[in-house]
Formats: C-alpha cells, structure tokens, sequence
C-alpha cells in the first residue's frame, strides 16, 4: 500500500518531461510562437494545392489522431497533407461516449499488478485532458461522475484508487467527496436502494468530439496544412527505391483522381490501418485488432442534476454509464470484441435490447425504462493493438507506432485523452524517419497552442451574442461553446427571425438551438453532404433521429443554395442522409418497429374494424397516431372513461417505440387490452417472450474483458 502511494505522489509531483512517458526530453526551443497563417482555406483550394505541392507528410485519416498530427506537423512548420476517405471524425472519433478520461480503469489494473508504465500512461492521460482543456477551452468542461460503492469493503479501495487518481492529476484538478445512500439517491434517485452501501463524485473531462476533430483538422488547415475530406485513397505510390513516397487519391464528389507526393506517408486510418498496411507490404501481419460498442441517447431525466453515473462493476459482470451531453442522457456498457466486416457495421435492434436491460437492471424497478426513449442510438469500433511478445509485460497497452518495411508509419490505438500526445510522437518519428527540417523541433501544441475560435472565448461570452444581436440564451450559449469566438461570424451571418424577440437567428427546429446561418457556416467548415451537416456540424443526429430527419428537407435546401445543388442532387441527398439515419443511428423503420411477436388476440374481422379506425385517425398517412387521438377513439368505441393509470401500464407492457404514439401494431394491441379487457393476455404474453429472450442471451451472449480496452468509457 505504502509503495503504491509513493509511487503516485512521485508521478503526480514531479515536473516529469516527455521521456517519463515513451518521449524524447523536451529541449529549449527560442522560436516563436507560430501564428495561423491564413484565413480558411476553401476544399477547392486544398484540392488545387494537391497538384503542385511536394509535401514534407501526408496523413491519411482525418480522425481525431490523423487531424491531431496534421495540426503538430503544421504547427512546426512542415508542409502538410491531411486526406480522409469519408468526412473528418466520421469514424470511431466521433462515437465516443465523449469523455476525456483519466484512465481510472487502466489505474485499477495498474495497481493490481504494480505495473509502473500503467501508472505513467494514467499520469499522461491525466496531463493531456489539462492540455485539451488549454487547447479548446470552448469545447471541453469538466463533468461530475457518481461511483456508486455496493459494498461496505468497496468504500476504502474506492477511496485509495481517487486518492491516487488525484495525486496523479495536474494541480487544480477538482477533488472528490463521498456520498452516503441517501445523499447518492439524492443526486441520482433512480439507483436500487438496497443495492446502495454509498457512492463517491470524482471529476472527468467531457467534450464534443466530433466538433473537436473538426476544430483540429480547421486550425491545422489555418496553419498551412492542406487538408479535404471525402478522399479515398486507391493506392500508396513507390519511389524508386520501394519507399512509400505518397498516395493516389480520389475525390468521391467528382471522381476525379490526384497524386499527392510526400516525403514521410502516415497511416492514421484507425481500425482501418491493417489494410492501408497492406497496399505497403501484401504480406505484412495484422496490427490491429477492435471492439465495438454501441451508445444509446435517452431523454435528459435519465441523467438528472447533470451529474454522470459510472459503475465499472454491476451485478451483472457489465460496466454502465449514464453520461449528460447536450441536454440528453448518454447510455453505455462493456465493449464486445468484433470479427464483423468493415462495412457499414450498424448498430442493431439487439444492441438496443442488451442496453435496455442493462438500464432496468440497473435503476429501481419503480422506474419504467421504455423503448420509446431511445431517440438515438450509434456503434462504433475501438482500433487495439494485437498483442504480441513485445506487449506481454502489461495488458494496457493501447496504442502502437510501427514503422513499415517501406518507410510508412502506421499508428494504431489511442483514445481522445491521449490524441495529443500520440500525434506529437508520430511526428516526431516522422521527422527522425524523413529526416526532415521542421521550423520547430519541439510540439507547440501542449501549451503553446489554442484551435481556432479558442483565443478570446469566455464562458459569460454568450451574454454579448444576447445583448448585441438579440438571440435567445440558449441559442447564444450553443453558440458559444460550439465555435468559440468565432460564435460572432455566425451571428453576423444570421437572418432576422422575423419576430420582436429574438432579433435573430431562425431555429430549424423549435427543441433545439441550431439555427439556419450554421448551416452556411457549416458548408465554410468543408460540410459536404447532408450527413456531414446533420451529423458532425449540428449533432442533431446523435441526439435525436427522428428530428434529424424532419430538419432533413430545411437543411438541404439551405446548402443547395451554398453548394449549387441541382434539385435531383438535393432529393439524392436527402434519401441518402434518411438511409444513415435508418442504418447507422438507430432509427426506427415501420418495420423493426413492429417486430415485437406478441401474437393480437383478435379475430379477423376485429382487426379490420380497428385497423379502420387507425386509418381515420392517420389522415396524413405518417403509420403513427397519438396516444390523445387514442384516448378519443376509445370513447367512440365505448369506454365511457379512458383509465389513464391502466393505459401507462398497457403501454408499458407493449413497450411503445416512439413517445406519445403508437404505430398500427401497437395500436391493435392497445384496443386490445383496454377496449376488449385483454390486459392480463398482454401481460404474461409480454412476460413469456422476456423469458424467451433471457435463454436466448444465456446461450449466445459474451462478456469481454475490459482489460485492453483502452482503459476509458
């Protein structure tokens, strides 16, 4: 005990440099500070530099680690190339369950095995979340976690890993407090009281990450990195010499292919990186390995008192999280290991059902947890590096940089917390592998440096965006912590709303704060199709599906004017933004809608009848009614009195999909149970198939060890 707490002061203490933690020393550096060095480039004058630049390195990836090294390389002075496939952060980096984590999981396997690199690697996240903050104090803010303890003997480990856990961390970082039952039931009133022995609030940072990776890959871009989106590459291009000298690549707006040369090539593709590996070397063995998670948004009374929830260790053998981002709740589990291809892997509506009896399992049972508030629901995949002889002495590592037989440097791993840090690494072995001459030799992006719309933010910022354009607070304060100081850009650019108040900024939907002006703003932002807008400019596709696509129509007829759209190519956009929506987050079709199997007692003309009166009240054709429409259909059929409690519990039962309607299914089972009385049918019916599905996931379902996860949630 007395070791292990030596050793953290010793971590936590010490101004240790950049070769504590697999790093060269830092030297002095007497030059300047860089400053950006032009406006934004437009994507039109990235492609025309393409054509006539040789580049210093090339990265292919524009996730959070691919953007992170084109933002070091260009910072330093590199001439720089940042290429990705699809759009920047469309990947893993922005399927993140959006906390910078200190890696209290990997501290926990570091102490059981007194595993001295563990510990630096949770001092080195710990640093790198105080340098993000520096880096984007817009973007990113802490967020309070309660840990509930179930056990008596739990409290006093608890209790030594924060003490630890804090010791490691920069000064200033927030401490924690214990809880008692009643005061954690207080905060959170939806934990199992009999289950509570007490619980800990510890500090974790939490940010948007698709944001985030754009703001990298845009300051890189002010820099003098070249960087476009929606560029695939087909093929590494060999020197003479058999070195990778730089990449083919085409552009999938227009097809048209380019040769981008470059003295040092990085692959940064993620859980990608084993095929790019082999375009260098056909015979080269895997790198990487992954797991895939899937994450759930719930309404916000699923997280109340904006504090998360974190239990690494439920009575099931599963970690959860409940996590508040923007208004929403979001819900997580253990990572699964995946052997599924690449393509398209989209979460499933068992996905949804393990997370959901998760979630019942896990708050009291007085607490309905209904299908009805998934609002959205997204999976990504978690690259790991295969574990091999040179990676045995400790589980946790989670990251690799290997050089390739021809001179590529592949990166496979890494988390947000440690994005920095990684890219600062992999160019550094660039510049010793290129032998190249870099204005600076040191990163500037620890302390140095801030991303675009960082330098003169404030978090009382929002309250000029109020007295001076006349905007609603909460649009302000979206504003504000979305683009930073550059907030001002969008307001200049927003239209009147028409109305006494506010002035201006027109809403393109009345629950959320995203107006019609960051739409264009979005298009400056290398927004090329209406998933990159809906999705990673505005998240209103993380957060709730079924407005993303209502907003669908408004938003692309607002970039058709920006990018000269024909109105073929606007409807081609928006039928391809609806099948994202349906395929990758978690939206509900008619048909997935209705596979709950609960067979309808009634007889062939009963179904008919109501079938009819569903009709009649979908006159606008959408497949759903309201539950009010419900309840005054019920009166014309009979019921002299709609009994509301008996209605909660038979909506219950069904398990409703959508809130405050129902499709025809649901209806008929509805009209079922309280026209025709069927309500105990429903309930053991309801019961029966939970049975069936529980023996189902006994004999399928796998657990994985969270060990090389990577250390975070």
């Amino acid at each position: 005990m007395a070791k292990i707490l030596q050793m953290a002061v010793m971590l936590g203490s010490s101004k240790l440099g950049h070769g504590a933690f697999g790093f060269d020393e830092r030297q002095s550096d007497s030059t300047p500070v860089p400053q950006m060095k032009r406006e934004l480039p437009t994507r039109k004058m990235c492609l025309e530099a393409f054509k006539r630049t040789q580049y210093d390195i090339l990265i292919i990836g524009g996730g959070a680690v691919g953007s992170g090294c084109a933002l070091d390389a260009a910072t330093r002075g590199l001439k720089t190339a940042l290429v990705e496939a699809n759009d920047f952060g469309s990947g893993t980096s922005s399927k993140s369950s959006k906390l910078l984590h200190g890696g209290l999981r990997d501290l926990e396997q570091a102490i059981s095995r007194l595993d001295v690199a563990a510990f630096r690697r949770v001092r080195c996240s710990l640093r790198e979340r105080s340098h993000i903050g520096n880096l984007a104090p817009h973007l990113s803010q802490p967020v309070p976690i309660l840990l509930p303890v179930h056990h008596w003997w739990e409290a006093p480990l608890y209790y030594l890993k924060l003490t630890i856990y804090h010791l490691m961390a920069p000064q200033g970082t927030k401490s924690f407090q214990y809880l008692s039952a009643d005061e954690a039931l207080e905060v959170f009133p939806m934990l199992r009281r009999p289950e509570l022995f007490g619980a800990f609030v510890f500090y974790e940072g939490q940010h948007d990450d698709a944001r985030m990776c754009l703001s990298v890959a845009l300051t890189a871009a002010r820099y003098g990195a070249d960087i476009c989106n929606h560029m695939k590459v087909l093929r590494l291009i060999k020197n003479k010499d058999g070195n990778v000298g730089g990449a083919e690549a085409v552009d999938q707006l227009t097809g048209k292919k380019y040769s981008i040369r470059a003295k040092v090539v990085v692959n940064a593709t993620g859980h990608m990186s084993d095929n790019l590996r082999q375009m260098e070397d056909s015979e080269a063995k895997p790198l990487c390995t992954r797991s895939w998670s899937s994450i759930m948004v719930m309404p916000r009374f699923y997280c109340p008192e904006e504090v998360g929830v974190f239990d690494p260790h439920t009575p099931n053998g599963r970690s959860i999280f409940f996590l508040p981002w923007q208004g929403h709740t979001l819900v997580g589990s253990s990572d699964e290991p995946s052997n599924l291809p690449d393509q398209d892997l989209q979460p499933t509506e068992t996905d949804v059902e393990y997370l959901l009896d998760d979630v019942k399992h896990f708050v009291s049972p007085n607490f309905d947890v209904r299908r009805c508030d998934v609002l959205a629901v997204w999976g990504g995949f978690k690259p790991l590096p295969v574990q091999t002889d040179s990676l045995h002495h400790t589980l946790l590592k989670n990251h690799v940089i290997q050089l390739g037989p021809r001179n590529m440097i592949s990166i496979v791993g890494g988390t947000w917390s440690s994005f920095r840090a990684l890219a600062e690494k992999t160019v550094n072995a660039a510049i010793r592998c290129g032998d190249l001459s870099p204005l600076r030799k040191e990163s500037v992006t620890a302390e140095s440096c801030k991303l675009d719309g960082a330098s003169g933010w404030s978090p009382k910022m929002f309250i000029r965006l109020v007295q001076d354009f006349g905007m609603e607070r909460d649009v302000a304060e979206h504003l504000s912590n979305t683009y930073g100081s550059n907030a001002f850009k969008v307001a200049v650019n927003a239209d009147s709303s028409g109305m006494a108040w506010p002035i201006v900024g027109k809403r393109l939907h009345s629950e959320f704060p995203y107006i019609e002006a960051e739409v264009k703003q979005g298009v400056r932002d290398f927004a090329c199709t209406l998933e990159d807008m809906v999705a990673r400019r505005l998240r209103v596709a993380f957060l709730n599906v079924q407005v993303a696509e209502e907003i669908l129509p408004q938003v692309a007829n607002i970039m058709a004017k920006e990018l000269n759209w024909t109105r073929e190519q606007t409807k081609k956009q928006i039928r391809n933004t609806r099948a994202f929506l349906n395929t990758q987050m978690g939206q509900l079709t008619k048909e997935n809608a209705s596979q709950k199997n609960i067979p309808i007692k009634m007889s062939v003309g009963q179904v008919r009848k109501f079938a009819g009166h569903f009709r009649q009240l979908d006159g606008n054709k959408t497949g759903y009614v309201s539950i009010a429409d419900c309840c005054k259909a019920m009166k014309t059929m009979g019921v002299k009195e709609v009994p509301v409690d008996l209605m909660h519990n038979v909506l219950r039962d069904i398990d409703v999909h959508a809130q405050g309607k129902v499709n025809l299914y649901e209806f008929l089972l509805l009209m079922s149970a309280i026209v025709q009385g069927d309500t105990e049918y429903l309930r053991y019916a309801r019961l029966y198939l939970d049975h069936k599905k529980q023996m189902r996931e006994s004999d399928h379902h796998i657990v994985m060890q969270m060990e090389r996860a990577g250390g975070g949630l």
